[in-house]
């Protein structure tokens, strides 16, 4: 929710007549909670992979990759350690991704440019249910595109979302994981494109 409140100062100073936010895992659970609190900034809301049903068992692979060594000896360690771990994405859109992602010390060790989260210091899972009652409250066109290789969205939580928001257009991307936009870029290009002509 507090990365809700940083989302939404963001919108409104560089953005503030975007017509659609787009979230993806966290980011989604963070437009989850900017669309119930800030409905002005989100005309539409797309969510990827993500609705707070996730919990510590959906998201263990995620984690597992995340706590994962901190540096490696070279490029072609973490490149193999993140094709493990990604096993519906190509190996050159992973080696993109890594060299954007990560970089080279000057010991030449590679490490990710990113800070690890807290949680995986912690081995604490966020509980992130109470965002249903901010789904019922969500006033806009939503969509929820999920990934037939990704665990991290049951249909139990396609159920509660639809519970929740009757109206809501869910979609599934063949042969995507949990992150279809490295997976199938186009299709979910198409689909993002889709929904916002609507």
């Amino acid at each position: 929710v507090q990365n809700a409140g940083d989302v939404a100062v963001a919108l409104r100073t560089l953005a503030p007549d975007v017509p659609m936010v787009v979230g993806m895992s966290l980011g989604g659970l963070t437009a989850i909670a900017l669309g119930a609190r800030r409905p002005e900034l989100v005309r539409k809301l797309a969510l990827v992979d993500v609705t707070p049903g996730v919990d510590r068992e959906k998201a263990a692979p995620i984690a597992a990759f995340i706590a994962g060594p901190e540096s490696f000896e070279s490029f072609d360690e973490i490149l193999a350690r993140t094709i493990e771990f990604n096993p519906t994405r190509s190996e050159s859109s992973l080696r993109r991704g890594v060299l954007h992602n990560a970089v080279e010390r000057d010991d030449g060790r590679w490490v990710w440019r990113y800070q690890r989260p807290r949680l995986v210091e912690t081995a604490e899972m966020p509980d992130f249910s109470t965002l249903w009652d901010d789904v019922s409250k969500l006033a806009m066109p939503l969509m929820l595109v999920r990934g037939t290789e990704s665990g991290v969205v049951g249909d139990e939580d396609v159920a509660e979302l639809r519970r929740r928001q009757p109206d809501v257009r869910v979609e599934t991307v063949e042969g995507a994981g949990h992150s279809i936009q490295g997976d199938r870029p186009l299709e979910l290009a198409q689909l993002l494109a889709d929904f916002l002509e609507r």
